[in-house]
């Protein structure tokens, strides 16, 4: 039974990705077949005829499922097996089954409770510090994109220290800001505080607060400033002179964007400004989102519960529907890539001393967020930064 099935799966992986550059190996049983043509990068060793069955009927989010519990092993390169979806024959065929689907359906409709926002967070934020940590810079802590010098280079030995792109990232925002000693400052999704405490130290800012859903950055972050709050337990009673956003807005809910950038306005006061960097992809005919694809409800399942990643088209009428001014507005390309890749590199070297902090389907599951990150959201999406003004 094993060698039809086997060669059923070939076929079916090579219909899917026709123009595979380089080998990947499916492998079961002391079996192995070839998929696409050049070097060979990368093997789907199945464990279990399950496993094998998830590629013969082209379910790859399936087989995912199978290889984070251990049913299956992917050996070899990991960029090279996720870049496999940069030659799938069509985009439509990168997402989900219509099951799948239905899953996060309602997730367009109804935007999650606050408590049910604090678990979808501290789902992930709250593992252990040491962790997390293994893999970000330690002068910032920093959990979003950097921004690079040279974001093209991808190459190691890197070129610049991951710290330092952290706070580059940083810096940009509090000057374009123009953050002063008297501003009554806000950091919505602060992490560990880093920006908080920029505000504090550089620009000698009195009244800085970040707040955040996770309780590991609350007791282990950058200032004191620092509480454990969703954003809307803040009254929008224009008590904010400037407000800093990085990153938290790719944990919203679909439907959840109108009310968090009519909130975030509120909480501004006239003449306020406030800074929104966000990863989104662009726009796609094919209707793919992170709720219908394999690696974004693979995203969804294993790593970033309730999240959702809006093209910037949709940013930017929601923002001036609300009143605000955007003054500025950067496309960055490459520098998501590139701040994955170290992250990956630090996590890979880090495994040994942190393998005991962590389950092995978590250590899996890592593997390909950090990678599917880099390949798939890194050259295709970009980061986007506003700057905008409440008149």
């Amino acid at each position: 039974m094993s060698t039809p099935l086997l060669d059923k799966a070939v076929a079916e992986m090579n219909w899917l990705f026709p123009r595979m550059p380089y080998v990947i190996r499916i492998s079961y049983g002391g079996q192995s077949r070839p998929v696409g043509s050049g070097p060979e990068k990368v093997e789907m060793a199945c464990k279990s005829v399950e496993s094998l069955r998830a590629i013969a009927r082209s379910d790859i989010a399936a087989f995912l499922d199978h290889y984070v519990v251990g049913d299956a092993d992917i050996n070899g390169d990991m960029y090279a097996f996720v870049g496999a979806r940069a030659h799938v024959r069509e985009d439509a065929l990168w997402r989900v089954g219509w099951l799948q689907r239905l899953r996060y359906a309602w997730l367009t409709l109804f935007p999650s409770p606050v408590r049910r926002k604090l678990l979808a967070v501290s789902s992930h934020y709250d593992l252990s510090n040491e962790f997390i940590l293994s893999y970000l810079d330690q002068k910032t802590k920093a959990y979003s994109c950097a921004i690079w010098k040279d974001p093209e280079n991808i190459g190691e030995p890197f070129d610049e220290t991951l710290d330092d792109a952290q706070h580059r990232k940083h810096l940009i925002a509090a000057e374009a800001l123009e953050i002063q000693p008297d501003d009554s400052f806000l950091d919505i999704g602060c992490g560990y505080g880093y920006m908080v405490h920029l505000a504090e130290t550089q620009f000698g800012c009195k009244r800085a607060t970040g707040i955040t859903l996770s309780k590991n950055q609350v007791e282990t972050g950058f200032s004191r400033n620092l509480q454990l709050k969703h954003y809307l337990e803040l009254p929008a009673a224009g008590q904010f002179d400037k407000i800093y956003t990085c990153g938290m807005i790719s944990h919203l809910d679909k439907s959840e964007i109108v009310r968090y950038y009519r909130h975030v306005y509120g909480l501004l006061k006239k003449g306020g400004r406030a800074w929104f960097h966000m990863i989104s992809p662009p726009a796609s005919t094919a209707g793919i989102t992170n709720y219908n694809t394999i690696s974004g409800t693979f995203s969804q399942k294993y790593v970033f519960p309730d999240h959702y990643q809006f093209p910037i088209s949709k940013h930017i009428r929601i923002i001036e529907e609300t009143g605000f001014q955007i003054r500025q507005a950067h496309f960055r390309y490459g520098h998501y890539n590139k701040t994955l890749r170290h992250w990956y590199r630090r996590f890979v070297d880090n495994l040994p001393k942190t393998r005991h902090l962590i389950t092995p389907e978590l250590e899996r599951a890592w593997h390909l967020f950090l990678t599917y990150a880099s390949i798939i959201d890194g050259p295709g999406a970009y980061i986007k930064q506003l700057l905008c003004r409440k008149p």
